[in-house]
């Protein structure tokens, strides 16, 4: 597979109350073009540090990130790496700029000197992609969670990206919220190719990704497909984290003597419950 994004034995540390806390140790990851990856990890496990890592908001201390050929610790490479890797941020408040959604898209393309008839192009793309087309004139403090967090993915997307991270971006919203923004996330993904690492604490999420990788104490435990991440129930407990729904009614069902195998969504659960 192609790859776009390589991490070779990367290490952060950071400094603390004069002693030093590791970010990450050692990590090596590729990211493929048009991949859906999850990671997921405790609270500390190192899953925002590797998001700026991934768009060169941060510089391994050692080792390696690459991003399209392109060394991150290569300051000259620094504006074509985040304008490749687009990063979507928890709070969307934070991300915005205008108070009209329309002049919110524009304002990124304007600052890196796009023509005008370009930027129309593009925000009238992005809005058509996260579904706010009929919005394009309201104000955002009038928006629903979701709503700004759309916007916030389309501001991102009107930079041409070809990487979308979502960095708990769907945290701070309720359930809705939380649909809208990860049906926008599998769209981008199957409908435009885009490559999509969604960094999350809700399991639910990651049922349908290509691949999960799983952070403990800054290093990487697992890193494979859903079901079988999810499989290794050893080590998903020890990285303090919980199971999807359907798998851990399946993991109770076995644990009650039931021969049921482990599954990911409520269908397949169904389904193997009456096979029993």
């Amino acid at each position: 597979m192609d790859t776009i994004i390589q991490i070779k034995d990367a290490s952060v540390n950071y400094q603390s109350d004069d002693q030093i806390v590791r970010g990450v140790s050692a990590i090596n990851l590729d990211i493929h073009r048009g991949e859906f990856v999850a990671i997921l990890g405790r609270n500390g496990s190192g899953k925002s540090t590797l998001a700026k890592l991934l768009n060169a908001s941060l510089v391994p201390d050692t080792g390696e990130v690459i991003v399209d050929g392109m060394l991150t610790s290569n300051e000259d490479h620094s504006f074509n790496i985040r304008s490749k890797v687009g990063l979507v941020f928890q709070n969307p408040d934070n991300q915005m700029v205008a108070t009209i959604i329309e002049d919110d898209l524009a304002f990124g393309p304007e600052n890196l000197g796009i023509e005008r008839d370009e930027i129309r192009k593009r925000v009238d793309w992005v809005l058509s992609v996260v579904g706010m087309t009929e919005h394009r004139l309201r104000t955002t403090q009038k928006l629903s969670g979701g709503q700004k967090q759309r916007v916030a993915i389309a501001a991102v997307l009107a930079m041409s990206p070809e990487v979308l991270i979502l960095d708990e971006a769907t945290a701070m919203l309720d359930p809705r919220g939380r649909a809208e923004v990860m049906d926008t996330a599998r769209k981008l993904n199957k409908e435009k190719k885009m490559t999509v690492i969604l960094i999350t604490h809700y399991m639910d999420e990651t049922v349908d990704v290509d691949r999960i990788v799983v952070l403990n104490n800054g290093s990487i435990v697992a890193n494979d497909t859903p079901l079988n991440v999810f499989k290794e129930t050893a080590i998903i407990k020890s990285a303090g984290l919980e199971f999807p729904h359907a798998t851990e009614v399946a993991l109770k069902l076995n644990e009650a003597g039931l021969n049921v195998p482990i599954v990911l969504t409520d269908i397949e659960l169904a389904e193997a419950v009456c096979q029993l």
